[in-house]
């Protein structure tokens, strides 16, 4: 696939997912969980992708008492979408957590929503941003200054789902 199809196809599944998101709100529960996968490169679907989301899935199940609401796949990955009665900020912090308990948790896409649809960061619970899958800088600083390649985030990508 050329990188102006990929592209495209990237765009076209995240307008997709927000448009399924959308029509999840108002909810009469508290918050609303979006589990998809954070991965560096092209290589978004395939067997370790599933893999991993399936991890991450499990993960989730076992942290968070959470009603599935919705779940696809897409040139994005797989997802799901999950209600909860916790408290949106609640999970969050359970979210990011689940996120930095094992290095392939660094690969998930945890997003919070509460039940009006407004996105739960970690700026507003003064948590810092997201690290590197490489270093320990925050990962949008490295993806800005382009301190890593393509091939070696990929790389490390492959080596966290391979020992999972």
């Amino acid at each position: 696939m050329s990188s102006d199809a990929l592209r495209n196809s990237i765009l076209a599944a995240r307008d997709q997912r927000q448009a399924l998101l959308d029509g999840l709100f108002p909810t009469p529960f508290p918050a609303t969980v979006m589990l998809s996968l954070n991965l560096p490169g092209g290589e978004k679907t395939g067997a370790r992708a599933e893999r991993l989301f399936a991890w991450g899935e499990e993960a989730l199940l076992k942290a968070l008492k959470v009603t599935p609401a919705l779940r696809g796949s897409d040139a994005l990955g797989p997802f799901a979408f999950y209600h909860t009665r916790l408290q949106a900020t609640q999970v969050k912090r359970l979210g990011m957590a689940l996120e930095t308990r094992h290095p392939a948790g660094r690969l998930l896409d945890l997003d919070i929503y509460d039940h009006a649809g407004r996105q739960v960061g970690r700026a507003e619970l003064d948590i810092a941003p997201r690290s590197c899958l490489i270093c320990c800088e925050p990962a949008l600083a490295c993806i800005h200054a382009r301190r890593h390649s393509t091939e070696e985030l990929v790389l490390k990508a492959r080596a966290v789902i391979d020992a999972i």
